[in-house]
């Protein structure tokens, strides 16, 4: 667990990463926490509800990591995610607790620098860890869970891992998970003229078609959960297609299995192994399950003739040509260090801007509101325009004192915090809110005695106070 550093962005207060991967967990564990697709908007809801400002869920064969920011300091997000994973997943805490890193503002930009990178792989300068990243802020924006910090972070990350890989060394080989099974097969048996059946048609399985085909194996057979599936993968990559309803027979006939499938159970069993064992007259089958969760059963590895690797058996293949790309890496890992200090300074500067402004636009609006009901009073010109006058000097007294107060925090790093405290205290996101849904502030923040007020008017602020903010 990394420590907040000293003198590092406001964001060290807020900013989240909180997650396990192979480093911390084996793929026992790694599978039960791990998110589907069509899970994650949900999980994304839930966080926010909980507590969350923005989040994100990376979620992969070797990693499960939730990157968040606290609606305030004092949220205390690792807990709040931590407790988030164990009822999601009906898990009790106990039996993942140990295995989760926490990862504190600078730190928790770092580690996502170096994941989209692929400097925290398995496999160091794989290919696919980026589409992935990707995939998750995808996600992540269409729930509306990743607003400005996320986004930041996650477009800077996609600009420097594309930066990385341009530097070479790193993206010299084609480094993949997909081509590590390839590998790992190999290591196993001669795969020239062998014939070979994939399980899955997703990315993985992409990649671990193309790599069999440079192999120069005998045989491909591609299955999938539908007929129509496994026809059109097998059209477009090359290869059988074979139905899953006749695995039995598809199992009889190859010499190796490579499963990459998105199924969150177990599709292949010793069930269906020993069935398959009738047909092979003691020919040694091997099977190589990448997926995560995993799909083929591990009492499969106890019937004789039958070998059965999984994600976590990648790791002896991982170390071929690891230390040229690994001299790439430690280059780079001081400038990703900066790179994430660097941005966390320009979000928690961006952050307090934005609370600026929106104190300023609250308060003007307060202010021309107040003017129109005193301009339906009677009153003379001259007396409207004393207290127009008035109120434009009690609204700059006003803000005066909290708009110093931001600079002073953003000079001495606590910028995120003030604006916390400034948005809280003005109860800026509920007048947002208001604004966007014409509910007022009391029907959006809880049950109250008084009647239902009319909303406040906005309007634009004025040219001074605009100026005012973009000082900030």
């Amino acid at each position: 667990m990394s420590a907040p550093s000293e003198n590092t962005p406001a964001l060290q207060h807020t900013l989240r990463l909180i997650g396990l991967s192979h480093h911390t967990a084996p793929v026992a564990i790694r599978e039960r926490l791990a998110f589907r697709l069509e899970d994650q908007p949900r999980a994304l809801s839930l966080l926010l509800a909980r507590g969350c400002h923005e989040a994100a869920i990376l979620s992969t064969c070797n990693r499960v990591e939730v990157l968040a920011v606290g609606r305030d300091p004092s949220v205390d997000v690792a807990t709040l995610v931590r407790q988030f994973l164990a009822e999601f997943h009906a898990i009790p805490e106990k039996d993942f607790s140990s295995s989760l890193y926490i990862h504190h503002g600078v730190d928790a930009a770092r580690h996502l620098f170096e994941v989209a990178a692929s400097l925290d792989s398995q496999i160091l300068g794989e290919t696919e860890i980026l589409s992935q990243s990707k995939e998750a802020y995808r996600i992540a924006a269409e729930v509306g869970s990743c607003g400005t910090v996320l986004r930041g972070l996650f477009e800077r990350s996609f600009f420097l891992a594309k930066e990385l890989r341009a530097d070479g060394g790193i993206g010299r080989t084609q480094a993949s998970v997909s081509s590590a099974a390839v590998q790992l097969a190999k290591k196993v048996f001669e795969i020239e003229g062998r014939k070979i059946l994939v399980v899955g048609t997703g990315e993985m399985a992409t990649g671990i078609v193309r790599a069999l085909r440079s192999a120069g194996v005998g045989e491909v057979w591609v299955a999938s959960r539908t007929a129509a599936r496994a026809q059109e993968f097998a059209a477009q990559e090359g290869g059988k297609a074979c139905d899953m309803a006749h695995l039995v027979d598809h199992l009889a006939a190859v010499d190796i299995v490579l499963v990459s499938s998105a199924a969150p159970h177990y599709i292949i069993g010793p069930s269906q192994i020993h069935a398959a064992a009738a047909l092979r007259r003691g020919r040694t089958l091997c099977l190589i399950d990448i997926s995560v969760p995993r799909n083929v059963d591990p009492l499969v590895n106890d019937i004789e003739d039958t070998y059965l690797y999984d994600i976590d058996d990648l790791e002896e293949v991982a170390r071929d040509g690891r230390r040229e790309r690994e001299a790439v890496a430690e280059r780079w890992r001081p400038r990703l260090a900066e790179e994430s200090r660097e941005i966390l300074r320009k979000l928690s500067d961006r952050g307090t801007t934005d609370a600026a402004k929106r104190l300023i636009e609250h308060t003007v609006s307060l202010r021309q509101e107040i003017l129109k009901q005193v301009r339906s009073s009677g009153l003379d010109a001259r007396a409207l325009e004393e207290i127009e006058r008035a109120l434009e000097r009690m609204q700059g007294r006003l803000l005066h004192g909290p708009l110093e107060t931001l600079k002073q925090a953003v000079r001495d790093g606590d910028g995120a915090e003030a604006s916390a405290w400034i948005t809280r205290l003005f109860r800026l996101e509920a007048q947002a809110a208001q604004d966007a849904t014409g509910l007022n502030v009391d029907e959006l923040t809880g049950p109250r005695s008084c009647k239902k007020a009319d909303a406040p008017h906005s309007s634009a602020p004025d040219a001074s106070s605009t100026k005012a903010s973009s000082n900030v």
